[in-house]
């Protein structure tokens, strides 16, 4: 995946959302919730401990699913999960209405929680 050039817009990142779907199976699960809204992540990683694979669940809100949807793209295209700061997300989705900034930080944080694959434990 290429994620040099322009970022994508919210409407890009809803519209095409591929991530979105079943974390079944997922050796490492990440969850973060506040304010009535939740996110849940999952990864697959190769024997190197590379991302191979991503996924996420989240509760209807625009900003929300974007920013889940961009984590996961990052992931996959190399970006390690401990290097995926709210700030990250926020400068590489644009059109994010300023009141919904921080669905960022829900976002990093279920990614900063993603268990170990030995101990399958997703923060809530």
């Amino acid at each position: 995946m290429n994620v040099a050039g322009p970022s994508p817009t919210v409407a890009t990142l809803v519209e095409g959302a591929k991530h979105a779907a079943s974390l079944d199976g997922a050796p490492r699960l990440g969850a973060a919730a506040a304010e009535g809204r939740y996110v849940r992540l999952a990864v697959w990683t190769d024997r190197a401990g590379r991302v191979i694979r991503a996924s996420f669940q989240a509760t209807t809100c625009a900003a929300l699913i974007a920013y889940a949807e961009r984590a996961c793209q990052l992931l996959e295209a190399g970006l390690a999960p401990e290097a995926l700061a709210p700030e990250t997300l926020r400068q590489s989705v644009r059109g994010v209405h300023p009141a919904q900034l921080g669905r960022a930080e829900l976002v990093a944080s279920a990614v900063a929680r993603l268990s170990t694959p030995t101990d399958h434990g997703a923060a809530t």
